[in-house]
Parts: C-alpha cells; sequence; structure tokens
C-alpha cells in the first residue's frame, strides 16, 4: 500500500514537467499577442487547451485544438499545436482591458490535466490612431444631425423658390 502511494505521488509531482509555459505576457490594447507553451514528447497526441480564470477550478476553456489547429467562432482566439517541436501556440486578436488577468496552457489527460499558468498584462492603447478614431466618430455624429439640417433647408428653400 505505502509503495503505491508513493508512485501516486511521483507522478503526481511531476505532472507539470511536462508542460511549460511563460509567466507572464504583456500585450497592447487593440493589437494581437502570441503565447507559447511548450510539452514533452509524450503528450503529442493529447488535446491542448487555452482557458481563463484565476484559478484552476473556475478555468473556463476558451479554445482547444480539434486536430492540431482551432479558432473560436468569433475569430479572436486561435490555438496552433506544432507536434514536431513540440509547442503550442495560442494567438488573441483585437485585445481589450478586459482580457487582461489569469490564463491557462493546459493539455487534456484522463485523470489530471497538466496546466501551466500565464498572466497576461494588457497595456491601455493611447496611440493617435486610437484618437483618430474617437473623433471620427464623433464627426459621424455631428454629420448624421447636420445632413438632416441640410435636408430641411433644402427642402424649405426648393418650397419657398417654387412658389415665387
Amino acid at each position: 500500500m505505502d509503495f503505491v502511494f508513493l508512485c501516486f505521488m511521483i507522478s503526481f509531482s511531476v505532472t507539470n514537467a511536462g508542460l511549460s509555459g511563460p509567466r507572464a505576457v504583456n500585450g497592447t490594447e487593440g493589437h494581437s499577442v502570441n503565447i507559447t507553451c511548450t510539452y514533452g514528447r509524450y503528450f503529442s497526441n493529447f488535446p491542448k487547451y487555452w482557458c481563463k480564470g484565476s484559478d484552476w477550478v473556475s478555468c473556463t476553456i476558451l479554445v482547444q485544438t480539434i486536430g492540431r489547429n482551432m479558432t473560436t467562432s468569433d475569430g479572436r482566439i486561435s490555438i496552433k499545436d506544432d507536434t514536431k517541436v513540440r509547442e503550442f501556440s495560442v494567438t488573441m486578436k483585437h485585445l481589450t482591458l478586459n482580457d487582461e488577468g489569469w490564463y491557462w496552457c493546459a493539455i487534456m489527460r484522463v485523470f489530471i490535466d497538466l496546466r501551466s499558468r500565464v498572466k497576461l498584462n494588457i497595456i491601455e492603447n493611447t496611440s493617435t490612431a486610437k484618437d483618430i478614431w474617437k473623433h471620427n466618430t464623433n464627426y459621424n455624429r455631428i454629420w448624421n444631425i447636420m445632413r438632416w439640417i441640410f435636408l430641411a433647408i433644402l427642402l424649405v428653400w426648393g418650397i419657398v423658390t417654387a412658389r415665387m
């Protein structure tokens, strides 16, 4: 009995030895970020996934491999598994400040999934392009109001000139 327990504890203690990822990754709002996780050769044929949650129990799977590649339905998050170099990469596009938080690189196994915790930090984008977009949005709002005013003026002018 003690021998079985010892074997279990040894195998449990090295379960994360087969998977590693970065501790933290920085991304910029509106841009993309790529996270690469490496794994041991034994895990090449196991499904890989990317989930979000501060702790493992509350982790929600965002994307997982079906075969070697998969993209979320909105196209923002994709995962690719390269079994030759034994790494899988997750790409997150069009980052928002809400994307910041704890994520997990993980490999699905029968009893205990392998996992590696990653902190994603999002840097607020204060670039000129963002300011131009805001400016254009305000311009569009003003133009939407002004065009109706111009239409009303043209109609009144047309009516007045037709009566003369």
